[in-house]
């Protein structure tokens, strides 16, 4: 029998974690061990969490100092002994079958997801699933390139080898640590997605998700923040792209795509449009876009547009 680690960071969870432990106590497949890393609480966290141990085969820990969200989970991950790795979110809630759904489906690849339902913060559901939220294509892969423009692949959602460990540990800062995940189990063994949703995904006044109220501004400043949106984003996906070229499990034709797009987008600066960015984007949508519902041209049109252009675009 494969065993399965379920590993799960909390900070100030009191008021949900509950509901997140007895699902995972009535999972139809159960967990060989539970990994709690708490991120230094003020709350009544490790207290519930400590009445769960005759429940669950939990084992907490607590940090000295606050390590951030996506350094606990990493420290946490390295503690899992599992032959699968399930991440898990303090506030959200597990279908009963999640683990033995996601072990069935996985097969030899190195990672399998699943999407979720939003649900409100009394666990009513909003009718809504998070692949519907994001307005993206859900779907398997097997290349890290797909994931350089969007993931859509979330830390609650995912399961992944334990294998996987040693290629994806340390986290780089610079991005986000499912998609790192993500895209060096794309390059590895590639994806699996199951197209059911197996959590419930809470969203609440804390939730980055849910907490995204748009406040109105002139044509003036929507002019100036686009602007400068365009160049930060620039910026960030130079950085971006850095951190995908130190993905270990890269092939060849990986590593000469990045290259590629690497020196297009620095020339992002000095650029009114670039065609053969455009023509490159156009020639490899499928991989760069492929979770995109978007119309892949006009998206290889939009990122080919250098600032020269760009601003002239915007002012006139």
């Amino acid at each position: 029998m494969k065993t399965v680690s379920v590993v799960i960071c909390t900070y100030n969870g009191e008021n949900y974690l509950r509901e997140q432990l007895d699902s995972l106590i009535h999972q139809t497949l159960q967990p060989t061990e539970v990994i709690l890393q708490d991120d230094g609480s003020s709350d009544h966290t490790i207290e519930i969490a400590h009445s769960y141990c005759d429940k669950l085969n939990l084992k907490i820990y607590k940090n000295e100092t606050n390590l951030g969200f996506s350094k606990n989970f990493e420290s946490a991950i390295s503690k899992a002994t599992g032959d699968f790795i399930a991440l898990c979110d303090q506030d959200d809630i597990w279908e009963k079958n999640k683990l033995e759904l996601l072990t069935n489906a996985l097969g030899n690849a190195s990672l399998i997801y699943s999407d979720s339902l939003l649900v409100d913060s009394n666990n009513v559901s909003l009718n809504l699933l998070f692949s519907n939220r994001l307005k993206r294509n859900f779907a398997p892969s097997t290349t890290a390139l797909n994931f350089l423009f969007s993931n859509v692949v979330a830390g609650h959602a995912m399961l992944f080898q334990k294998e996987l460990v040693e290629d994806i540990i340390p986290f780089p800062d610079s991005i986000y640590f499912d998609t790192w995940i993500a895209a060096t189990a794309a390059s590895k063994q590639g994806i699996v997605y199951l197209p059911i949703p197996l959590v419930r995904y809470r969203q609440h006044s804390s939730n980055t998700l849910s907490n995204q109220k748009k406040q109105k501004k002139s044509l003036l400043e929507k002019i100036q923040n686009m602007t400068h949106k365009r160049i930060n984003d620039n910026h960030n996906f130079l950085i971006r792209i850095e951190a995908f070229r130190n993905i270990s499990t890269l092939t060849q034709e990986e590593k000469n795509l990045l290259h590629q797009i690497q020196k297009y987008v620095t020339d992002f600066q000095t650029t009114w449009f670039n065609w053969q960015f455009f023509i490159f984007l156009m020639k490899n949508r499928e991989i760069f876009f492929k979770f995109f519902k978007k119309n892949k041209v006009r998206l290889s049109f939009k990122n080919s547009l250098g600032l020269k252009l760009f601003k002239k675009a915007v002012f006139s």
